[in-house]
């Protein structure tokens, strides 16, 4: 039942080239407006997505289309086809146990109760075994609403093929680039755990001892102090950037036939495994900071993954959120998004008192700029004055809708994307794991549109607000954060058209601002698709 991000295997990403991200608007600020005047497209758009809207394949088309911005949920780890990973396996001489499907190492031939990983290339029953084993493919919820089958069938596929995944960072992110490029996703913020093997041992060699509240000033020194620590955080940076150099190189990116995917920008957040021993969460912790810190370009943010209800998740979540805020108070430069509310009723060992307080603490204590999930949100304490808060505060919910609904089986009324956008919340969706989900960005706007009677207009909204709220580096392109009707001053009289090149003062902007750069991309393409789609 564990999310194995990173547990085994360094899942690194790095910045390409210039890209886009998605999230809300609040309600209160009418999200029909273009910028710098009316957009008199935007009715012919919605009249077509009316008529679509029955047809799954006509409304796959057209989202698939849609300039999406960006997704700032998305694991790495999770993020790979279970076909790719089968490759890999195959490619490395590994075996693959017949009943449990977990992936071990060679050499071949495989021990008793194992095929060899290369088995599963041919189509057949093993194949399809591992593929479900490995995926959501073919699983099908219980009629009687139980969440916790669906979810523990998510949490298991990363222990079942994170050996997969080993030594192939490069090839998952050309994958995830190409993937993003074909459905017009210009950025990614993916998560990942470099080097957190190597960091539990020395910090179990140093720092034996579980920190408390007010252990956490000494343990940060004395953990920062460590030479072989400041190995570790420029181990992982290294890392890092081999990896970028080398999906590039598979990509093509410095080639006459460079990938369209070498467009997309890709930053990420060192995810924290919450499942883990007090010191272990704390040393992670304080390695993201240091990397986010000291390598601004690729690290961006922190974030705390694994399964919102593991045990200890549960036991030490106050904790957790307290060591961020004494993080933040040493950086608080450092963008921080936080798992909260991941949970509902029925989950095994959640009570109901830890409904109550996840989102708020993220938000009070932790002083999260992001959180992801956020459906627990009708049980938290006094949910009206949070929601205020997160909107007063600029927090945004990453919503992955597809995630929710196979992993907690929220969706439709139950769940509060809604809620979220009348208090006028930043929302922006996101895939969270799209491989073993099965599903990719498209999807999810899909389920947006069917489940939740979204409009083109919430849409453009959410991918607007998406590159507003991601941790790419540099000023935005928007007077106003979370209002999208003017640009900042220097770019305040210029239209994003291909034929119009933006004003001198602009284009300093544009230059001298990846974000400023992604978003005047995502104007751009978001004016041709409205002028392609108004005309049908």
């Amino acid at each position: 039942m564990r999310k194995w991000y990173g547990t085994r295997w360094p899942l690194l990403a790095g910045a390409t080239a210039l890209g886009v991200t998605a999230g809300m608007l609040p309600a209160a600020a009418a999200p029909t407006a273009a910028p710098n005047g009316a957009n008199p497209q935007l009715a012919a758009v919605e009249a077509y997505l009316g008529r679509v809207a029955d047809s799954p394949d006509d409304l796959r088309r057209f989202l698939e289309e849609m300039p999406k911005g960006g997704d700032l949920h998305h694991h790495l780890g999770g993020a790979v086809r279970a076909e790719s990973l089968i490759g890999y396996a195959a490619r490395d001489g590994e075996c693959v146990d017949t009943t449990t499907y977990v992936v071990t190492p060679g050499p071949l031939p495989c021990a008793t109760g194992q095929r060899p990983a290369r088995d599963a290339l041919t189509p057949g029953p093993f194949r399809r075994g591992v593929i479900a084993a490995w995926s959501m493919r073919g699983f099908v919820l219980p009629p009687d609403g139980d969440p916790q089958p669906g979810h523990d069938h998510f949490f298991d596929t990363f222990g079942k093929f994170g050996e997969a995944a080993t030594g192939h960072d490069a090839d998952m992110l050309a994958e995830v680039a190409r993937d993003a490029a074909k459905e017009h996703t210009g950025y990614l913020e993916t998560l990942i755990t470099p080097e957190a093997g190597p960091l539990d041992q020395l910090v179990d060699r140093i720092l034996p001892n579980n920190p408390g509240p007010d252990d956490l000033a000494a343990f940060h020194a004395t953990l920062l102090a460590d030479r072989q620590f400041q190995a570790l955080v420029r181990q992982a940076a290294d890392d890092t950037e081999r990896s970028v150099r080398d999906s590039r190189k598979l990509l093509g990116c410095d080639t006459e036939a460079a990938s369209t995917a070498c467009r997309v920008a890709i930053r990420f957040d060192y995810q924290v495994l919450r499942a883990l021993d007090p010191r272990h969460v704390f040393a992670q912790q304080i390695l993201g900071f240091e990397l986010v810190s000291h390598h601004l370009g690729r690290f961006v943010g922190v974030n705390m993954v694994q399964p919102e209800d593991a045990p200890v998740a549960l036991r030490d979540y106050t904790l957790h959120v307290r060591m961020i805020d004494f993080l933040k108070s040493r950086s608080p430069d450092v963008r921080v998004s936080l798992h909260a509310g991941e949970l509902v009723e029925g989950l095994k060992g959640v009570r109901a008192r830890d409904l109550t307080f996840h989102i708020n603490e993220a938000v009070d204590v932790a002083g999260a700029d992001r959180i992801g999930h956020g459906v627990d949100l009708a049980h938290e304490r006094d949910p009206q004055a949070l929601t205020a808060r997160m909107r007063q505060r600029h927090v945004l919910v990453e919503a992955p809708l597809i995630s929710n609904a196979e992993i907690l089986r929220v969706s439709g009324d139950r769940h509060p994307l809604r809620t979220y956008l009348d208090a006028g919340v930043p929302v922006a969706l996101a895939t969270d794991d799209p491989g073993v989900s099965r599903s990719d960005l498209t999807a999810v706007f899909q389920q947006a549109v069917t489940d939740q009677q979204l409009t083109v207009a919430h849409l453009r909204t959410f991918v607007r607000a998406s590159l507003d709220h991601a941790f790419i580096e540099g000023a935005g392109l928007w007077k106003e954060q979370d209002r999208y009707d003017a640009f900042a001053k220097p770019c305040a009289h210029d239209v994003p058209e291909a034929h119009r090149p933006p004003s001198a003062s602009c284009r300093a902007l544009l230059k001298a601002s990846p974000k400023a750069a992604v978003q005047w991309q995502l104007e751009r393409e978001w004016r041709e698709f409205e002028g392609r789609y108004a005309r049908r």
